[in-house]
């Protein structure tokens, strides 16, 4: 079973973008992993909206994945670390 979440721009005028962008990923990681996933696909597909998808296994990823890679799309695929930052991981 997989997470997707999809969100729009939300407009602070408080915090600067980039500063907030970067914390609102860092939360949505952390939150991700309370929930007993571990890694993290960032789709685009051909055609379609960008999304995240979060998964509990390697095996699920691959599964999630596949399908849009050859369909032409595009997915990055990242292990969410304890303290919500992100390590790239390869195919």
């Amino acid at each position: 079973m997989a997470l997707t979440l999809r969100y729009g721009n939300d407009i602070s005028y408080r915090e600067e973008p980039a500063r907030r962008a970067i914390v609102f990923e860092a939360r949505l990681n952390k939150l991700a992993l309370e929930y007993g996933y571990k890694y993290r696909l960032d789709i685009r597909g051909r055609n379609g909206l960008p999304r995240i998808e979060f998964v509990p296994t390697l095996r699920e990823a691959r599964f999630v994945g596949m399908p849009v890679r050859r369909s032409g799309g595009n997915v990055r695929f990242f292990k969410i670390n304890l303290d919500g930052s992100l390590k790239r991981h390869q195919w």
